[in-house]
């Protein structure tokens, strides 16, 4: 799967750069038509293109369409994906204006900040400023300033303003456009698959995407911050994998109508959802204060490509806190699914002291019952962090991980200590939102 995703990413990459042979035939006609040394059009008009071209990717990349997600293997891949084309797009994009304005300097820095601002006689280049404008004050609420996940939504929404701008500005310039026909329609393919993206998540997605009404049935505290939610479906049936996730969000006016993502606890053949929430952040701190019985959901999925089914034993499966959500869901199903001979499985369960683990009797019900199943508590408190060493033939293993990131990061690192392959190692990254 790695391989695939990798490919992917080369394919996009070679899709991007081929903007650089189309720029180089008209690139001397450009030049002759403004009075700049050669290195400042040159570069100011390459960043420009790579960042818009980036930029589409990335708003393509946002869409959550099942076919894309299939390519590079889970979501969370393809939203970290989309994160950095996003990244690299900002700063290709920065360097447009700022390269041209540079030109002032030293003599006149006035000159060349006002450069940057929407001042021009030109409503072409006014276009632009404004898209670079929007587009850094994004890049801040995203990066510098830290603001709720909700309200940060609402300043992501700027992203279809600053891509509309940009298409304006790309086309109203008859510089290079009209000197290019080939690179006018590499970048019209582009404008129109960035605006059917955009269209698709901003205005359209409330109605085309599938999302089940559920109902908030039963709701057990486990302890002082973990719940289990149980939804109960008010039509359709959610089919899913176990080990899945869905986006949930809730009806309720004391609660953000935002959707986020939790890993489905219950098997498939279930009527009712479970997930497990943790109250970590400011979301799901409210959520678990808030949230009462009898309250509207929306379920939206499934997604992921987290399952061990697809991998050789024997297996080790390690879970970190809520992270344990996806193995409940395995260890029930293999209550309802024919055992392969071969089942050698190890869970390790990581909690920071033994009254915030959850589950316990039902791990230890299927290893009395199945030889091939070892189970493993793992306390801070008493034991220490786990460590990869202690943790037995974990180099012929298929290894799965959930938990939070610095667990992962910290096992990820002693996995490459112990020279074990990227290929055997599985894992999501919810710090994709």
């Amino acid at each position: 799967m790695k391989v695939k995703r990798n490919v992917v990413v080369y394919f996009l990459i070679v899709v991007t750069l081929l903007a650089i042979p189309l720029w180089f035939l008209s690139y001397p006609e450009t030049t002759f038509r403004h009075n700049l040394r050669p290195w400042y059009i040159y570069g100011s008009q390459l960043s420009g293109i790579l960042g818009f071209v980036l930029y589409s990717f990335s708003l393509i990349l946002s869409t959550r369409l099942e076919w894309i997600e299939d390519l590079f293997g889970g979501l969370d891949k393809v939203y970290q994906t989309h994160h950095t084309i996003g990244k690299i797009a900002f700063f290709l994009i920065l360097i447009h204006p700022i390269i041209l304005a540079a030109r002032w300097i030293p003599r006149d820095i006035l000159m060349a900040f006002q450069y940057l601002l929407p001042t021009h006689r030109r409503p072409a280049i006014n276009l632009g400023s404004w898209a670079f404008l929007l587009f850094l004050l994004l890049i801040l609420f995203t990066l510098v300033i830290k603001i709720p996940y909700d309200k940060w939504k609402w300043t992501h929404k700027l992203t279809g303003v600053v891509f509309f701008f940009s298409v304006l500005h790309i086309f109203l310039l008859d510089e290079l456009i009209a000197t290019n026909p080939p690179l006018a329609i590499y970048l019209g393919i582009f404008s129109v698959l960035g605006v059917i993206a955009l269209l698709y998540k901003s205005v359209f997605y409330h109605w085309l995407a599938d999302k089940k009404p559920y109902e908030v049935e039963k709701i057990d505290k486990l302890n002082d911050m973990v719940m289990k939610i149980t939804l109960e479906p008010q039509g359709g049936q959610l089919s899913f994998t176990p080990g899945q996730f869905c986006f949930v969000s809730y009806r309720d006016p004391e609660i953000s109508i935002e959707a986020h993502p939790f890993t489905i606890c219950s098997q498939p053949i279930d009527k009712n959802i479970t997930i497990i929430v943790k109250a970590l952040g400011n979301y799901t701190k409210h959520l678990y204060r808030t949230l009462t019985v009898g309250t509207q959901a929306f379920i939206e999925g499934p997604y992921g490509r987290f399952n061990y089914q697809k991998h050789d034993q024997p297996q080790v499966w390690i879970a970190g806190g809520v992270g344990i959500a996806p193995f409940i869901s395995w260890v029930e199903s293999l209550n309802e699914t024919e055992i392969p001979d071969d089942f050698d499985t190890d869970l390790y369960y990581c909690v920071n002291s033994l009254d915030e683990a959850t589950h316990i009797e039902q791990f230890r019900m299927l290893e009395n019952r199945l030889p091939g199943f070892t189970f493993h508590l793992s306390c801070t408190d008493r034991d220490g962090f786990l460590s990869a060493k202690e943790i037995d033939n974990i180099k012929k293993r298929e290894i799965f991980i959930c938990g939070p990131k610095e667990m992962r990061i910290s096992l990820l690192k002693e996995f490459r200590e112990l020279h074990i392959p990227d290929e055997v190692i599985h894992y999501e990254d919810f710090d994709f939102i």
